[in-house]
């Protein structure tokens, strides 16, 4: 190690992978860490720290990463750390910093003793250093995830808390801190609640991240809503009362559920439809673009708005056909709302009944066992490995019942569109809902004519699907 004379630019790197907001700790190590340098007369030109950052986690120290590019760049030629277990993470870590503290003649110095990085003996001391703190924390990680296994076993909420809850801090009777569980947050329960509805409904998730964003809600990091995200959060099993671990359900969590069961599997049969349309963009304005086929090609029709000529469809696959869409909205419509009126529409789109029912046992069922194995477990009736060993089995199964629940599940784009008022229901209904309905229903197809004929309902085909 070069004498301490020659030393001319020290640096101070301190971290701290758990901070409570106050800085004391990262604090504490660069006052221990200054008092070093100066006892060895190095005077310090540059503090690195990196407070609340843990070692182990895969993302970047940035202010270590500062600390390399100064040693690399001979800013510094030492420095002084509290701990050698605050400065690296991983062994290939270590050799990296040990190679470039060689490279550059970087003395190395600790608070608890100096470690040499020039001897054999000094480089042997840093990997034992670092490896037994390598090893507390791997003993912590599993010692954490034993913890978070048993806390979803009990049905204790977790992490951050979800839009339409709160999180309520319990106290025990001597008034000391006991936890925390989750409670409801009215205006924001009733939204989801809502939502849900409109997604039954019919309603794109566009639609639905439209209604939050009017009602001045936001998402927990203060963002607008978006589709995608209204999609995710109406996918967690938590709003109907589900505590999930790892992606699976594994009990019945202790807080109130914001809708039923049988709205959520309604929901997620609707968001898990294979080749379900995804929303991108701007929201549709027109009721048959892309869904009118051309009679010409078997292409999708897309609107041709000009300024001297009425909005029109036109194919752009072959170019030659084009229709103004009012002709063609009357027809449809006017068709749509006659067969929603008929009184088998409600049933058009229906799966067998009793399918649904005989999943919805079987799922319940097995919800129902496990809720029992939790409950022996809480009363010490089985050990902590049986009820895992159990609830293993039970997950396997829940997975498949909730497959076949939605399998089952019938289109709910038509409930309350149809009856004796139907033609109201449909003047009502969004455009995206009203576009859906037609996919539901029907394929439409615009025919070609000859020149000069003048537009006839009959050059439009429509063919139901049911």
């Amino acid at each position: 190690m070069e004498p301490v004379s020659s030393v001319k630019a020290c640096g101070i790197y301190a971290r701290i992978s758990s901070d409570d907001g106050t800085a004391l700790g990262v604090g504490r190590q660069i006052e221990d860490c200054t008092r070093e340098a100066e006892r060895r007369g190095w005077p310090v030109s540059a503090v690195f720290s990196d407070n609340d950052v843990s070692a182990m986690k895969a993302k970047k120290r940035p202010e270590y990463e500062r600390l390399l590019d100064a040693m690399e760049t001979q800013a510094i030629d030492a420095l002084v750390v509290y701990d050698i277990d605050r400065l690296t993470r991983t062994p290939a870590e270590l050799e990296r910093f040990i190679d470039l503290a060689n490279r550059r003649d970087t003395a190395l110095a600790s608070v608890g003793g100096e470690v040499d990085l020039s001897t054999p003996q000094g480089r042997l001391t840093a990997r034992i250093k670092g490896d037994v703190a390598r090893h507390e924390v791997e003993q912590m990680s599993r010692r954490l995830k034993r913890k978070f296994q048993a806390s979803a076993d009990e049905g204790q909420a977790h992490g951050v808390t979800p839009f339409g809850y709160r999180r309520q801090r319990i106290v025990d009777d001597a008034g000391r801190p006991a936890g925390f569980r989750d409670v409801l947050e009215p205006a924001e329960a009733d939204a989801i609640r809502e939502c849900y509805r409109m997604l039954v409904a019919g309603e794109s998730l566009r639609s639905l991240a439209k209604y939050l964003n009017d009602g001045g809600f936001r998402t927990g990091r203060g963002n607008a809503f978006v589709g995608n995200t209204v999609g995710n959060m109406l996918r967690k099993p938590r709003y109907a009362g589900h505590r999930t671990h790892g992606g699976e359900i594994v009990s019945k969590g202790l807080w109130e559920p914001i809708v039923t069961q049988d709205t959520f599997d309604q929901a997620a049969a609707i968001l898990s439809t294979p080749g379900r349309r995804v929303s991108r963009g701007l929201e549709p304005k027109h009721l048959l673009s892309g869904i009118a086929l051309c009679g010409r090609c078997g292409g999708k029709m897309r609107p041709n708005i000009g300024k001297r000529r009425p909005p029109s469809y036109a194919c752009p696959d072959c170019t030659k056909l084009t229709r103004q869409m009012a002709p063609v909205h009357e027809v449809v419509e006017g068709v749509i709302v006659a067969r929603l009126s008929m009184p088998d529409a409600a049933a058009v789109t229906a799966k067998k009944p009793d399918a649904l029912r005989a999943a919805l046992t079987t799922r319940d069922a097995v919800l129902a066992r496990m809720d029992t194995a939790a409950d022996e477990y809480a009363q010490g009736v089985s050990t902590a490995r049986q009820f895992a060993r159990i609830n293993e089995n039970f997950k396997a199964q829940l997975a498949g019942a909730e497959r076949a629940v939605m399998m089952a599940q019938p289109n709910r784009v038509l409930e309350g569109m149809t009856g004796a008022g139907a033609a109201q229901m449909w003047e009502n209904a969004s455009i995206e809902r009203k576009r859906e309905t037609v996919r539901t229903l029907a394929t439409v197809t615009i025919l070609p004519t000859g020149p000069g004929v003048r537009f006839a309902p009959e050059h439009v085909r429509i063919e139901w699907k049911s």
